[in-house]
């Protein structure tokens, strides 16, 4: 495949393709995640290709990704391989995710403040701390996250990043 063939499956420009992979640029995690897509693989895979069967990641250690302006998301199961990935993102008042899709199933569990999961063709799903929403993530979906910010895990099978 070519660069262009890679940048117009992915929706990124060439020459922004051409900086990533001479590291003169640093994508967003989404945009990655398109990357990995049109690559036929998974972000995790193209960033850590080490596979373990047992891994741990301490609170406040594991690699964090910039997902927006005032976002990020910390990869808790490093690694390729595994049938099931967790994720803590931590958002600023007030953002908001690009919508998504992505095959399998995904869980969002609140641990603080607020965020409402938008999915296509429902209402607007508020969560509070304590409250986990699962949802076929085949359905495009994105989170804002509340007046207070937000931290929550997203826990997706298979793997999407």
């Amino acid at each position: 495949m070519t660069m262009q063939e890679l940048a117009d499956r992915c929706d990124l420009s060439q020459p922004f393709l051409s900086q990533i992979e001479n590291s003169r640029a640093m994508p967003s995690l989404f945009a990655l995640h398109r990357v990995a897509q049109a690559l036929g693989t998974t972000t995790v895979a193209l960033l850590d290709p080490a596979v373990s069967e047992v891994t741990l990641v301490r609170a406040g250690e594991g690699e964090a990704f910039f997902l927006a302006e005032g976002a990020s998301t910390r990869f808790l199961t490093p690694g390729e391989g595994r049938r099931l990935e967790a994720n803590e993102t931590v958002a600023e008042p007030n953002i908001a995710s690009e919508v998504i899709v992505h095959e399998g199933q995904e869980v969002v569990h609140l641990l603080e403040g607020s965020v409402e999961i938008r999915l296509e063709g429902r209402d607007p799903v508020p969560l509070h701390p304590g409250d986990t929403l699962l949802y076929p993530s085949t359905t495009p979906h994105q989170w804002v996250s509340g007046d207070a910010g937000a931290r929550f895990l997203i826990i997706t099978s298979p793997p999407s990043f």
